[in-house]
């Protein structure tokens, strides 16, 4: 390249990137967001003169404050930010329902009922007409608390109560007029119920900023993070469940907390979160065939995990020299799991604390002095029929006569299930270590009584030294 030519390339470059280089320049160091008292005129630079809306604040500051117990229908969108709360009392939440303000089910079949989500005829996280959004993770019954929902690909599939159905179409480009209507079949009337459903397509995406002391609610999709984000001292309940658009085989979107490796990833931080009824993972690092994409330093610690499908999944089907390096899960508690409130199809069979599907080689992913209670241990997709991809130290899990120690992914080969108290089921404690390497987990065999006031003690003890 000749001079003239470099010269003019960087006059070139510099007339791109001076807009975006003076529009940084402008963002405000702290910028206040309140749903209540906000308006997006404000200047938003004291809690005196809020802006209203969350998308606002981002685009206008460093680190954007939420009002405390105010609530926003609305997703997170962050790079390069913080973003946490001002003010007392609970922390602000983000609610991805949309409610119901009129009953208008109609009986089409027998136990079959159907309601257009594309009137004005909801409140909260609302969108009229057609539109993706509308492709719903669950129904929950607001003044129960109650999640419901099973998915069906088919409609001739609804044959029990909560089975839901929109469309068997799942390809990307789907037209969302499809997904204007939900078919529900309910032995009742749904007429007589408090409904709301859980749309959007993500809770939060997250890179390289840090979210602390937000709650997060009912979202067809969790919180998807990137390189260098930390998510500390959040709550996360009832996520995923929606259609995953795209993909040949039907499927269900539905991690609570997930990072997918698909660049290198590093210094990240899961910390103090409280994360419930997801439909899959309640925390999860993956990758699928992304090279040699490798996740550093990686920080999940402290969580309560609760009613997921799975506790936690390490997920890396890379290269097989890839390992998660510095990446460690400590001192979390998982409890429930498999008992997410959604309805699961019949061929689901990976309930578990532990999922480790690590398909080519060792990846070293690290579990220290978590405390795991009621629910199968650990699932794996093993390589070479073996299950020693994880490092573990000085856990322990509480666990019930018939529970799985250890099952294939698939739930058809290396299925060892607790026979009895320890000493009837030391054999197959032994194969468990035998399988897996963990020579250090304590397993303490409760009834499902003393199981129960197990669970509600840890919850509690959890609960007493944290706040939402």
């Amino acid at each position: 390249m000749n001079n003239y030519l470099r010269v003019f390339v960087f006059c070139l470059i510099g007339v791109l990137y001076l807009p975006s280089i003076k529009a940084q320049n402008r963002l405000q160091p702290v910028i206040y967001v309140s749903s209540s008292e906000g308006n997006d005129a404000n200047d938003g630079l004291s809690p005196n003169s809020p802006l209203k809306t969350i998308k606002a604040g981002v685009a206008r500051g460093e680190k954007v404050l939420l009002k405390a117990g105010d609530v926003f229908y609305e997703s997170l969108y962050a790079t390069d930010r913080i973003v946490s709360r001002y003010g007392t009392g609970q922390n602000p939440s983000l609610i991805g329902y949309k409610r119901l303000i009129e009953p208008r089910w109609e009986r089409v079949d027998n136990n079959i009922w159907k309601i257009s989500l594309a009137e004005d005829n909801f409140t909260g996280y609302n969108e009229v007409g057609p539109s993706l959004l509308n492709n719903i993770g669950c129904i929950h019954e607001y003044d129960k608390d109650l999640i419901h929902g099973c998915r069906r690909e088919f409609y001739k599939e609804l044959t029990r109560d909560w089975d839901f159905w929109q469309t068997e179409h799942h390809e990307r480009n789907i037209d969302p007029n499809e997904l204007n209507y939900v078919y529900l079949y309910l032995s009742y009337n749904p007429n007589e119920l408090k409904l709301e459903f859980a749309v959007s397509e993500f809770c939060a995406y997250l890179e390289r900023s840090t979210v602390e002391h937000i709650n997060f609610y009912g979202f067809g999709y969790g919180v998807e993070c990137k390189n260098k984000t930390n998510v500390r001292f959040c709550r996360v309940d009832a996520m995923g469940g929606r259609i995953w658009l795209g993909q040949k085989d039907f499927g269900r979107l539905g991690n609570g907390i997930e990072f997918y490796v698909s660049q290198d990833m590093e210094n990240c931080t899961i910390e103090g979160n409280y994360i419930t009824r997801c439909y899959d993972c309640g925390i999860t690092i993956q990758a699928y065939n992304c090279g040699k994409a490798t996740p550093r330093n990686f920080t999940v610690k402290d969580n309560l995990i609760m009613n997921c499908c799975q506790g936690w999944e390490d997920f890396l089907r890379n290269d097989p020299d890839v390992v998660f390096e510095n990446c460690v899960f400590k001192n979390n508690v998982v409890l429930n799991s498999g008992e997410s409130g959604f309805t699961y199809p019949e061929t689901r069979v990976i309930y578990c604390h532990v999922l480790g599907y690590n398909s080519a080689g060792d990846k070293g992913m690290q579990f220290e002095d978590n405390v795991f209670a009621k629910g199968n241990y650990f699932i794996g997709a093993p390589y070479n029929k073996k299950y020693r991809s994880n490092i573990w130290r000085g856990n322990k899990c509480y666990i019930s006569p018939g529970s799985n120690l250890i099952s294939h992914f698939r739930g058809k080969q290396d299925v060892i299930s607790l026979k009895g108290n320890l000493k009837e089921s030391v054999n197959e404690i032994a194969q468990y270590r035998d399988l897996t390497n963990d020579q250090t987990t304590k397993f303490v065999v409760l009834s499902e009584k003393k199981m129960e006031r197990k669970v509600k003690q840890l919850q509690k003890k959890y609960l007493r030294s944290h706040s939402y």
